[in-house]
């Protein structure tokens, strides 16, 4: 069988990924997106074709060959977004101590390096293939040669050989060149004839077979397209050679460097530790992690959780899992388990005796105990009538506080990065592992004065629960549903078809798209897609259209809170939600079971909603506090701006303040989208936002953006002189 080659367009691959994947970034705020991608699309494709030998390709700064040749070469393109241009030398550094070859030659371009690497795997006798998203290389298809072609996001690759070039484009591989000579390529700013496109470029070659060939016969072709191509001849010729890759790369290396000895478990794991990638960690070599060795321990009676309990109160500290089983452990190399089915004839050693008998333990507060989610287990523990004390550490806020983008890992995936097994065992593996990266990183006061206390006010918190008007609950329920059900008739009458379930998507779709005749994206294998916005787009088309939006909202807000409140709202009529301390990366708690902080507020029927929240007693108030804008406030103060300043002592909103200075305006003639787009500066620029990354987040050309933020900074000096 023969060794293969793969080559990989390291450029290509890290564009691509970047604009497919959301700016990541490190805890110590790195960009890592485009460095993340690349190795997702890199693993795949190793783990599929298992290539012998392995190297990846990057374009050397500055001017190539072609540049000679057509000075306006790549003119065009705009400039590299500043969130992408240091992660080359994350992903180089990553490669190098990969032990990953990086090749690039001052002068050419990465296909370049692709077409000299085919051409020496196929004198060696091996096969090649060429990982990149860059048709160009379709060239170098050959018996020898494939060509992996990236498509869609991160995960699709379409590979081309002899036969799917033919059945795809009925062209040889020496005609590419040819076909980019006609059509040319904006992208890098390669001419073409003007006026040609690749549906006449083909047919052009399917007839004369090359761009010699088509200006052999150019007497036969008549037209305007004999007119373009006459005049353009030089262009063409000119375009062809721009596109046409050049293997003659002086290289000096040697197949035997580009030797691929495969992902060693000990390299990847340091590599990608450090870079963050513990979901790739998990892809690339979960076999080769190494694992310390646990000795599980079964506890299958009373009288030996006793025994067991009674040895381990006194120790430095008991770890305490629940999960599928509940385990205990001392150290990390052993744990033991509640066996709570061990025989059928056994019934004194359920769930709830095992508590019974672990319950002063639970609640000896000077016994130090270490749990995964504490603020978990004290919820599930209040429940059985146990009062959990004395949690000493907390392995999933400790992951949380060290990298806040880890939100809610589980103990098996914690356990799994840092090579411990078990479930007790391995938080007691973790403890002084993480206790060390909290010390060592600054953040032990934010974990152990901050995190740690706020987790028992939450609980608190969760357990006295909001107080519910149940009885105008059931009122205004009565009044949305009467006004759910006159939309309903209205929705029928104006659809002019009779009855049918407005909440079926496919029935609607059928109402609108046929029987009404509104203009409609093509019909899927499931249907026609009625989406809110389908709907928004077909405002002012049908007058029904504003009904089923208005009709969507009610049935969504009665669904959601009304029924809902109503399902989980206690017999003394309280709420009991879920505040979540570990799920945001920006450090802000949420809510869940129900989400009380997406309670609408700016509708009139939001603020019904919010009306059958009470006091939980007598003589008690719901206050509503906000650090609004806090962010902003804190950068008035530390940068001294101030423009600034003076727009939060005034108390003149900040964000069309912003709007009026950015846009030069007066503060009266700020329109909602002004202020929405001085809002995205405002934030963006906090967090050191780029023009690129700003338009993206607003959809708006990045000279667009570059504007706005050249304005801020223009009219805030002081947060200019401070970022």
């Amino acid at each position: 069988m023969k060794k293969t080659l793969m080559a990989v367009d390291g450029n290509s691959l890290m564009h691509r990924a970047f604009y497919a994947l959301p700016l990541l970034t490190r805890k110590d705020g790195t960009y890592t997106n485009a460095v993340f991608g690349f190795f997702s699309m890199l693993i795949n494709a190793i783990s599929v074709h298992r290539p012998d030998y392995l190297a990846i390709a990057f374009d050397k700064k500055g001017k190539t060959f072609r540049h000679d040749i057509f000075d306006e070469y790549k003119g065009k393109r705009k400039p590299t977004p500043p969130e992408l241009i240091p992660q080359f030398d994350t992903l180089k550094t990553a490669l190098h101590e990969l032990n990953i070859a990086v090749l690039e030659q001052e002068g050419y371009e990465a296909d370049d390096i692709l077409g000299h690497l085919a051409g020496m795997a196929a004198k060696n006798g091996m096969e090649t293939l060429l990982l990149t998203g860059d048709k160009d290389a379709l060239q170098l298809v050959s018996d020898s040669c494939r060509v992996m072609l990236t498509r869609k996001g991160v995960s699709e690759i379409e590979i081309y050989d002899t036969q799917k070039l033919y059945d795809t484009y009925k062209l040889l591989p020496a005609q590419i060149v040819d076909l980019k000579g006609f059509m040319g390529d904006a992208s890098d700013n390669i001419p073409g004839v003007p006026g040609v496109g690749e549906k006449t470029a083909l047919s052009l070659l399917h007839t004369y077979g090359s761009m010699d060939g088509v200006y052999d016969h150019l007497e036969e072709i008549k037209g305007k397209l004999k007119e373009k191509l006459t005049e353009n001849r030089e262009l063409a010729y000119l375009s062809q050679s721009l596109a046409k890759i050049d293997p003659s790369v002086p290289l000096d290396v040697s197949i035997e460097e580009l030797f691929f000895a495969g992902f060693t478990g000990e390299k990847v794991q340091k590599v990608f530790s450090e870079l963050e990638f513990y979901s790739l960690l998990k892809r690339i070599a979960p076999q080769e992690t190494v694992k310390k060795e646990v000795d599980v321990v079964p506890v299958t009676s009373r009288e030996a959780l006793e025994r067991l309990l009674d040895e381990v109160k006194d120790k430095e500290f008991v770890a305490i899992h629940f999960g599928d089983s509940l385990t205990i452990a001392v150290s990390d190399s052993r744990e033991y388990q509640m066996v709570t089915e061990h025989s059928l004839l056994n019934t004194d050693f359920s769930f709830d005796i095992i508590l019974g008998v672990m319950k002063p333990l639970l609640e000896d507060a000077a016994c130090p105990k270490l749990l995964h989610d504490a603020k978990q287990t004290s919820a599930m523990l209040y429940d059985y009538g146990v009062t959990l004390k004395g949690v000493l550490f907390d392995t999933a806020l400790a992951a949380y506080v060290i990298n806040p983008s880890e939100a809610g890992i589980s103990l098996t995936k914690l356990a799994e990065n840092f090579g411990f097994a078990g479930n007790a065992a391995a938080i007691a593996g973790l403890y002084k592992v993480q206790e060390q990266k909290l010390k060592d990183d600054g953040l032990w006061y934010v974990y152990n004065n901050i995190e740690m206390p706020l987790t028992r006010v939450l609980l608190d918190m969760e357990r006295t629960g909001f107080r519910i008007d149940l009885k105008e609950l059931e009122a205004y329920d009565k009044k949305l549903s009467a006004q759910i059900a006159s939309l309903t008739e209205e929705i029928y009458a104006l659809c002019g078809c009779g009855e049918f379930n407005i909440n079926s998507t496919n029935q609607l779709g059928l109402v609108l798209f046929e029987k009404r005749g509104l203009p409609s994206s093509k019909k899927r294998k499931t249907g026609y897609s009625t989406d809110i916005e389908v709907l928004e787009s077909l405002i002012g088309k049908h007058p029904v259209i504003e009904k089923l939006i208005e009709y969507r909202r009610l049935t969504k807000l009665k669904s959601t809170y009304l029924d809902g409140l109503r399902k989980i709202a206690d017999e003394n009529g309280f709420v009991h939600t879920t505040f979540v301390q570990i799920s945001t990366v920006t450090g802000r708690i949420s809510s869940k079971e129900p989400n009380l902080q997406n309670i609408p507020v700016r509708t009139q029927e939001g603020r019904e909603i919010r009306r059958l929240f009470l006091p939980s007693a007598p003589g008690r108030k719901l206050i509503s506090a906000d650090y609004s804008q806090i962010e902003l406030r804190i950068l008035a103060s530390i940068s001294g701006d101030e423009v600034m300043k003076d727009a939060f002592s005034s108390g003149v909103d900040i964000h069309t303040r912003t709007a009026s200075e950015v846009f030069g305006v007066p503060l009266d003639m700020v329109t909602p989208e002004m202020r929405r787009s001085a809002k995205a500066v405002n934030f963006g620029i906090v967090y050191g936002i780029s023009d690129f990354g700003l338009a993206r987040s607003l959809g708006i050309p990045v000279k667009v953006a570059a504007n706005y933020i050249k304005r801020y900074f223009a009219r805030f000096p002081g947060v200019r002189r401070y970022m």
